[in-house]
């Protein structure tokens, strides 16, 4: 090891290489670390003296890696980041009581916030932190559990399986009590509000994709209505603005206090689900072991009651009359 001190320049020479090597800009990396880019320039030129050989090829208004430079800066790259890492888990292991998760904000809002207060109940002296995100994708330095949808596959990660995902259409009873109902197992939707998220998501199904599995005429007609966000879309339902498609998962709740009613008895299984992960390998907290045993065990029983309610005994609307 004493060997080190030779053979490595210092630290925050290769902390400055690693920032302009990733920027290709002196300024800019001088801005990033709070230096002058005078002081950039001395640790880059003290660095390639150190080695030898030319890490940056300096033309008149932009600057490129050589050769070199780009075999230093992957190796920069990992060994910093690896180096972070490590002691990121140190840090958390260390706070055994403390454990943050993320997830979607939908999934928060919809799922794991109204299960929360039962993990407090049982371990109230947890510090618990809850990083409701647009993009529950896990960031070491930032949780230590994240909760994502997809198929399990992620790089890196252990992926624990939660539960699977149905999709169906449901509306509030305010806008059901405002058509009449007719028997029928397809509901023909025709005429009716349907409510789209506009923005494209790649876990979403769309109305598009509902027609063309279940109805024999193609796609409805008729009004709509188009929102951005899920969170907004579902407040619309559950006001009597129309009908949506919405997962099983996360209608459980909103079924089972009548804030809308699932339409016919059709669904669409998606084929991703729900997934608590953390990085590969990575040590968990005391209390990061405990919210995901307790994680893990409340989705097994939401899973063994997530049949959702049974569509009431005549949901399908007939179609809306015709103006002539």
């Amino acid at each position: 090891m004493d060997k080190l001190r030779f053979l490595l320049p210092s630290p925050s020479a290769l902390v400055t290489f690693e920032c302009a090597a990733r920027l290709l800009n002196f300024t800019r990396a001088a801005e990033e670390l709070g230096v002058t880019q005078a002081a950039v320039s001395r640790q880059i030129k003290n660095l390639e003296q150190h080695i030898g050989r030319p890490l940056f090829n300096r033309a008149e208004r932009r600057i490129t890696l050589t050769p070199a430079g780009a075999k230093l800066k992957d190796a920069v790259a990992y060994g910093l980041g690896h180096i972070a890492g490590a002691i990121t888990g140190v840090r958390r292991v260390s706070a055994a009581n403390a454990v943050s998760v993320a997830a979607s904000v939908t999934f928060s809002s919809y799922w794991l916030m109204s299960r929360v207060a039962q993990f407090r109940a049982q371990h109230p002296g947890v510090d618990l932190r809850l990083v409701a995100t647009a993009n529950a994708r896990h960031r070491n330095d930032e949780c230590d559990l994240a909760i994502r949808y997809g198929h399990g596959d992620w790089q890196g990660m252990d992926a624990h399986h939660m539960f699977d995902n149905d999709v169906f259409p449901v509306c509030a009873p305010s806008y059901l009590a405002r058509r009449k109902r007719h028997e029928g197992e397809i509901p023909d939707l025709s005429g009716e509000t349907l409510l789209h998220l506009a923005r494209f998501d790649r876990n979403w199904v769309s109305w598009s994709t509902w027609f063309e599995t279940f109805a024999a005429n193609g796609a409805a007609s008729g009004p709509g209505l188009s929102y951005d966000n899920y969170l907004v879309l579902i407040h619309a339902v559950v006001a009597g603005e129309g009908i949506a498609l919405c997962g099983g998962r996360l209608a459980h709740d909103l079924l089972a206090r009548g804030d809308v009613v699932r339409i016919g008895g059709q669904a669409l299984k998606s084929d991703r689900a729900f997934y608590l992960v953390h990085p590969h390998g990575a040590p968990l907290s005391r209390a990061a072991r405990q919210f995901k045993q307790w994680l893990l065990g409340e989705a097994r029983r939401s899973g063994a009651r997530i049949t959702p309610p049974p569509a009431p005994p005549a949901p399908p609307f007939p179609p809306a009359p015709r103006r002539t």
